[in-house]
């Protein structure tokens, strides 16, 4: 795994998520359900980094709420530090209605976050009133944001349906802080199911495949797939031309794509499995997370 350049090294390695913007108690709903339920839940990023993360995390929603919170806590002890009030900023892309349409993840990083500020493409979709101090309905490309505001830009499951990384990179560069961090999960494309699926995508079959197998309408469960920039190959380019440092990465795969494998063909997805757990290459897990720090 790459090392941890100056910047990165910076992180916050306490795993407390007690409530820290309002002084409020956080729900018991809210602090159960991003309880830690396997023994990575609460690692740090620096530790999912380097370490083999499969099977040792529950929900990968749970992981990112609590490295968000992780990023958010640590901004506001390096301020506290240095004698500066300044609020914690923060953006979340592709909101939605909470992270993997689970609104109490989202709800957990409020109670950490002085500012929020959520964007979500999809006009026909609206989170909760009250959960973003300011919302709107646009890409990042084009969303009206300002400069040099915000200390942590994060996205969940959104890098693999961007049309235009260069584009979204850059703008999440002009609106983050010099310091400032983006960290996001992406399907890994070197994980078999992600790259199976994108040579289907290549093949404009991809659509057909996931309806049989869902048994659904495509427009109930996700969103059209790009897979240009989910690979630390792809990444690492676009970070060095839109200014950020050498991305880090942590991968990680809790119970892997099994709702995919319909039927007799089971039996593949659990040779896989078993695959995984004799031949330790935390590279090719299914869920990459990066961690990027603006210049």
């Amino acid at each position: 795994m790459d090392q941890m350049d100056q910047k990165n090294t910076r992180i916050n390695t306490g795993t407390s998520v007690a409530p820290r913007r309002d002084g409020s108690a956080m729900p018991e709903a809210i602090a159960n359900a991003i309880a830690p339920q396997r023994p990575f839940d609460d690692k740090t990023f620096e530790e999912l980094a380097s370490g083999y993360n499969f099977l040792e995390t529950s929900d990968r929603r749970r992981v990112f709420a609590r490295l968000i919170i992780k990023e958010c806590d640590r901004v506001r002890m390096e301020r506290e530090a240095a004698g500066s009030s300044d609020p914690v900023r923060v953006l979340d892309v592709g909101c939605g209605r909470g992270i993997g349409r689970e609104v109490d993840y989202t709800r957990a990083m409020r109670h950490h976050i002085d500012d929020f500020w959520g964007i979500e493409p999809d006009n026909t979709v609206t989170p909760e009133d009250g959960l973003f101090d300011h919302m709107q309905h646009a890409l990042m490309e084009t969303a009206d944001l300002p400069d040099d505001h915000f200390d942590v830009v994060y996205s969940f499951m959104v890098m693999e349906h961007v049309a235009d990384p260069d584009g979204y990179m850059s703008a999440v560069s002009r609106v983050l802080k010099p310091g400032g961090v983006h960290i996001f999960m992406t399907p890994n494309k070197k994980h078999y199911f992600t790259l199976t699926a994108s040579i289907m995508h290549s093949m404009k079959i991809d659509e057909l495949i996931l309806r049989l197998i869902k048994r659904s309408s495509k427009d109930e469960y996700h969103y059209p797939v790009q897979y240009k920039c989910n690979s630390k190959t792809q990444i690492d380019a676009i970070a060095s031309k839109t200014g950020f440092d050498k991305p880090t990465y942590a991968f990680l795969e809790a119970d892997g794509p099994r709702g995919y494998f319909p039927g007799p063909t089971k039996i593949l997805f659990y040779l896989l499995r078993k695959k995984r757990a004799v031949i330790r290459n935390p590279q090719v897990l299914l869920t990459l997370t990066a961690r990027m720090v603006k210049k």
